[in-house]
């Protein structure tokens, strides 16, 4: 696999993964990031009610998956029946967000993950 650089001193990632391609931060749109050949991918994490890492970028649900309510007040086994992929193309009904142990197993070796926590976002760096 070839990785995208534009330039030496750039590292070019793909934002929730190739999100054009595939609803934001599914399996779907990781793996469409590496097979255009981005060799890193920027995704995001919320806690569950149970202590899960899942990848979301909305802490509350319903903008990009069939959810209501906060991430935190639900059970990783609540959030794994929400349709992530409806709302982008019917093709991707059933989609699912992905936890971050799915997907540090699933791209080992083969892409770089940047990830994001928005609780560090808002009070600086982790």
């Amino acid at each position: 696999m070839v990785c995208m650089a534009l330039h030496q001193h750039f590292t070019v990632i793909a934002h929730r993964g190739d999100s054009s391609a595939a609803p934001e931060n599914t399996l779907q749109a990781f793996d469409a990031a590496v097979q255009q050949g981005f060799c890193n991918f920027e995704t995001d994490c919320q806690l569950t009610s149970d202590g899960a890492v899942l990848l979301v970028h909305d802490e509350q649900l319903g903008r990009v998956n069939d959810g209501q309510g906060a991430v935190a007040e639900h059970t990783l086994a609540q959030l794994e029946q929400l349709d992530a992929g409806s709302w982008f193309a019917a093709s991707f009904a059933g989609a699912r967000m992905p936890t971050l142990q799915q997907v540090l197993e699933r791209y080992k070796g083969k892409a770089h993950i940047h990830l994001v926590s928005p609780a560090c976002s808002s009070t600086g760096p982790c």
